[in-house]
């Protein structure tokens, strides 16, 4: 694959290499060995929740803190609009959404999303989510009806 510029392959890599690390490094999971898929299923879902939970709450933020300017990808937040409102969620705990309602960027300054962002007619709404540093990840917006 051909990347594009400085701090790119930082950007594809960094999250990825968390989930290599964990495979390469530690024993075989209880989830693989496991002959019951219900319980394989279950067991890999846990998992699943204790490594994201550790990377986006622990490492990131210590990467943050320790390689000043490295830049992985911080997940978009994903939208939904419901019975006049905008409910928005994180693919990875840990980081902060913040919005905007009046068709700017969202900042550091942004009210953060601590539930439904009411939806008045034509208003657009934008979400962001910031790392623990105050870095910002890729806006989403929905516009309203």
């Amino acid at each position: 694959e051909t990347l594009g510029g400085d701090g790119r392959l930082d950007y594809m890599l960094v999250p990825k290499l968390f989930g290599l690390a964990e495979r390469a490094w530690a024993p075989d999971p209880d989830w693989a060995r496991e002959t019951d898929s219900a319980r394989a299923d279950s067991l890999y879902r846990e998992a699943w929740s204790r490594l994201v939970n550790v990377v986006s709450k622990r490492e990131l933020p210590r990467l943050d803190r320790e390689v000043p300017g490295l830049n992985y990808r911080i997940p978009a937040p994903g939208l939904k609009a419901e019975g006049g409102a905008v409910y928005a969620n994180a693919e990875l705990p840990g980081f902060t959404l913040r919005y905007t309602t009046d068709g700017s960027e969202p900042t550091e300054r942004s009210p953060v999303v601590k539930g439904p962002i009411p939806l008045r007619g034509g208003a657009t709404v934008r979400v962001a989510a910031f790392s623990t540093t105050g870095r910002k990840g890729h806006t989403v917006r929905l516009a309203g009806p």
